[in-house]
């Protein structure tokens, strides 16, 4: 990846950003900084602890953008290819 270290970029799949520090954009305008807390299974919400301390939603669909540093990309790969294959509990 051609990029410097600390550089944002735009996720677009933003189930592999769970846990990261990000920047919420609309329309170009960073709307808030923080770390995201939950994202939904098919990535079309995620909540994020903003750096005033508040827990809030933001929807795909509203044209929010989550933008992270290359390194926090697929933090929770792993994890989340892992949970695809447990036994439903019964």
């Amino acid at each position: 990846m051609n990029s410097k270290p600390g550089a944002l970029r735009r996720i677009d799949d933003w189930t592999s950003v769970n846990g990261a520090a990000a920047e919420i954009l609309l329309k170009g305008r960073t709307m808030a900084r923080g770390v995201i807390d939950g994202v939904t299974s098919d990535g079309a919400i995620a909540w994020v602890y903003d750096d005033t301390g508040r827990r809030r939603l933001y929807e795909r669909c509203e044209s929010f953008e989550i933008w992270v540093t290359p390194e926090d990309v697929g933090l929770n790969y792993k994890v989340n290819q892992a949970l695809m294959y447990l036994p439903a509990p019964y």
